[in-house]
């Protein structure tokens, strides 16, 4: 059952990309998917599915900083044009009275 889901998992990701959407969304959704497939793989053949709560309690906390750090890609990526952009100085001071 899991192979059949890896497999269809990875017909999907072919799939997604040659729908050519925007790259963003294509990454995104690439990388749910591979998230997804990482999980069956974590949980079944590496027997995570049956360990103690303490390695549970590890695997949530690298999850959360992953999450943490990706997070913070995303704002870096999105603010970087906002960044980058320079306004003249003629357009950030007030029109003088002459």
């Amino acid at each position: 059952g899991v192979f059949a889901a890896l497999m269809i998992l990875t017909v999907v990701t072919v799939m997604i990309s040659r729908f050519h959407l925007p790259r963003p969304q294509a990454i995104a959704l690439g990388l749910l998917v591979a998230a997804i497939k990482a999980g069956l793989v974590g949980a079944i053949f590496m027997h995570l599915w049956g360990e103690k709560r303490l390695i549970h309690k590890f695997l949530y906390i690298t999850a959360f900083f992953a999450a943490v750090l990706i997070l913070v890609g995303i704002d870096q990526v999105v603010l970087r044009k906002r960044l980058l952009h320079r306004a003249p100085v003629a357009e950030q001071r007030p029109t003088e009275n002459k």
